[in-house]
């Protein structure tokens, strides 16, 4: 059976309600894609919170980096009124409101969970995540990404079978040396830097989900070449444009 690209939704359905919020997850579940991308930091007072940016400034109506708040500072910012149309009463979820929020809808796709510590040093939140998540049990599949390798050595060297994926903005041979070595399975690079070597769209296509593809003529570039994933805040366009190019089943890459 032929396998279709992914389509994984980034930060949610973001174009249509606030990123990384749950009106946002429940947005893009509507298309039914293959994965859920979100981003984790961590609170002043050790709660995981669900938030793309190292500061709160451009999603809240808040000021101040994630770190040096509480999560009830947290809890008490609007997450909906900087996004038109302005949606009232929108939180940033926390973790563990995130995995029951996936637990409740029998979610069954796969997560793509990038742990942010590539700005912000955040000691212990490997093993935090990593048991967070076990502690849901959760039979869907998860995929742990980050920018930085170090975060990345430390889910394989606390989880050895974990699916793992390096954030990059460019493949270099370090990177995939790296791979070949077993410290991830998939390299997700950006477009911008991807669309400069062509070739590269057919020689890693097994192993390549790129971002953040929001162009109609990369999406259809990238589905004709059959790469693994496209990272897209364009969940709808991104459907029916694979529907066109690979088909209507929307059998899952692995």
């Amino acid at each position: 059976m032929k396998m279709k690209t992914n389509i994984v939704a980034h930060r949610g359905y973001r174009i249509v309600a606030p990123e990384n919020t749950i009106p946002a997850f429940q947005a893009a579940l509507a298309y039914r894609p293959d994965m859920l991308e979100m981003d984790v930091h961590r609170t002043k007072d050790g709660h995981l919170v669900v938030i793309h940016d190292e500061k709160v400034d451009r999603t809240t109506d808040g000021t101040g980096y994630v770190k040096d708040l509480t999560l009830a500072e947290i809890k008490a910012l609007d997450a909906g009124s900087y996004k038109e149309p302005i949606m009232q009463g929108v939180r940033i979820p926390t973790f563990i409101e995130f995995l029951n929020f996936l637990r409740d809808i029998g979610f069954e796709q796969t997560l793509l969970l990038e742990i942010k510590t590539d700005h912000v040093d955040y000691p212990g939140i490997e093993q935090e995540v990593l048991d967070m998540v076990a502690s849901f049990q959760p039979k869907y599949r998860v995929i742990y990404q980050s920018f930085n390798l170090t975060t990345l050595k430390k889910i394989r060297l606390l989880s050895p079978n974990a699916d793992i994926a390096a954030l990059v903005f460019w493949a270099t041979p370090k990177v995939y040396w790296l791979k070949i070595r077993g410290v991830f399975d998939y390299i997700h690079a950006d477009i911008r830097i991807l669309k400069q070597k062509p070739t590269i769209f057919w020689r890693a296509k097994n192993h390549m989900r790129t971002w953040t593809v929001d162009d109609e003529a990369d999406m259809r570039r990238i589905f004709k070449a059959g790469l693994q994933g496209i990272i897209t805040n364009q969940v709808a366009l991104a459907t029916k444009i694979r529907a066109e190019i690979q088909g209507d089943d929307n059998d899952k890459q692995t």
